[in-house]
């Protein structure tokens, strides 16, 4: 998984309503429509998004696409992989104490 797919499962998760693409793209920052379509292309071939539906933008028809719980294991695998390459560095005592952090920052 790449920077751009994580960017755009993210911005799914964290709508977690149905989005099309020029949603994604607007939601984002740096992400352009042809990236986008492109990762949303090879996500559907994973099977980490799919079709939710069809929606009116202007007056084309556009598809919505939403995760899959697919997704969600695969970016728990993305991650754990990462851990595994730092794992003589950072003991998980040490991960979960910076997730803690991140979380007590994110919040004030």
């Amino acid at each position: 998984m790449n920077q751009r797919e994580l960017d755009v499962l993210k911005i799914l998760w964290e709508h977690n309503v149905p989005m099309m693409a020029t949603d994604i793209v607007n939601a984002g920052e740096g992400l352009t429509q042809s990236t986008v379509t492109a990762v949303l292309r090879k996500l559907l071939r994973e099977k980490l998004v799919e079709v939710a539906g069809v929606t009116h933008s202007g007056k084309v028809l556009s598809r919505t696409y939403r995760t899959t719980p697919a997704a969600r294991q695969a970016a728990l695998e993305y991650f754990t992989e990462i851990y595994r390459q730092f794992r003589n560095v950072v003991t998980p005592e040490e991960l979960l104490e910076a997730i803690k952090e991140g979380r007590d920052t994110a919040n004030e």
